[in-house]
């Protein structure tokens, strides 16, 4: 079960995902979907590419942190170009954690980082994002649960008490590296916890990513979207499902959950906004990401003097 679940879990989504877009694609017109995206403002296009670089910064800053907490004094050019290529083109290829570690270990083997280190930098560098997405959720229904809740079809109660639950969550986990001194064992189980220090890093900074990612998103919107708060709640309610379903980016499944969640605005629009969006927030850092991963192997290529 254990090898067999998560294939059906992720074939389940993308078979839903798959029932949702054909619906909807069927009825849309392709030269409407390209005339919302020819519309699109040029001032929103701006500022989404500010905040993707502001995204890509704080990722960039993240790793420099992580990076100098498991190895003090190490300059900080290379985890800083890691955090830049690791991040988005394990995103984009999916099975972030193989695709990005393979990357982290092959920058970060040639300053004596061997496989146990590496594999706590690859833990270590997806708290950040789990950390924003359940705040940003959490505060989201908590505070927005009137405007959030039909959205997600939910009551306004079931909203806030689960946006409660979140936060507590987190509070829980926040209050345990506080007091726990050492690896935790429970039982079998045993994990060396990052440091208050790393943890108050990791929220800052992956709140600040998840935000950029959603103003990103929200700036293409159509008239009609709901308001930012509301609206962070749709987002990282359709992350998740792209997340599981093992596709690329989460390909088709991130954008058939927007199109259920979203329901009142013309899907022709909205299409067009979720299409800038993977261009400007995805396709472009994966293309940065892969150049300088390009750059890095032909310069160190001639370094050791190889062909």
């Amino acid at each position: 079960m254990k090898r067999v679940l998560p294939a059906i879990v992720s074939a389940v989504i993308i078979a839903v995902a798959a029932v949702v877009l054909y619906r909807t694609l069927s009825t849309l017109e392709p030269a409407a979907v390209a005339a919302s995206i020819r519309a699109l403002p040029v001032g929103a296009l701006l500022l989404a590419g500010l905040f993707t670089v502001l995204a890509l910064a704080a990722l960039a800053t993240y790793e420099v942190v992580m990076l100098r907490s498991l190895r003090p004094g190490l300059a900080a050019a290379r985890p800083a170009l890691t955090g830049l290529i690791a991040y988005p083109v394990g995103h984009a290829i999916g099975f972030g954690a193989l695709s990005g570690g393979a990357i982290r270990y092959r920058l970060y083997q040639p300053v004596g980082l061997g496989p146990i280190e590496v594999g706590r930098v690859i833990v270590l560098s997806a708290l950040p994002y789990a950390a924003g997405l359940g705040v940003l959720c959490a505060t989201a229904l908590a505070l927005a649960a009137a405007a959030a809740a039909p959205a997600l079809g939910l009551s306004a109660g079931a909203a806030t008490a689960i946006g409660a639950v979140l936060l507590l969550t987190h509070v829980g986990y926040v209050a345990m590296i506080l007091r726990v001194r050492g690896p935790l064992k429970l039982r079998w189980f045993e994990a060396e916890l990052p440091s208050p220090r790393l943890t108050a890093w990791q929220y800052a900074l992956g709140i600040a990513e998840v935000l950029c990612a959603v103003a990103v998103l929200y700036v293409l919107l159509p008239t009609g979207a709901p308001g930012f708060l509301p609206f962070v709640a749709i987002y990282v309610v359709a992350i998740p499902a792209g997340l599981l379903s093992s596709v690329p980016a989460g390909l088709g499944v991130f954008e058939s959950m927007l199109l259920l969640l979203l329901r009142d605005l013309p899907a022709e629009s909205l299409l067009g906004a979720v299409l800038a969006y993977r261009l400007i927030y995805e396709l472009l850092p994966f293309l940065l990401g892969l150049g300088l991963f390009l750059g890095w192997e032909a310069l160190a290529r001639r370094r050791v003097g190889r062909p």
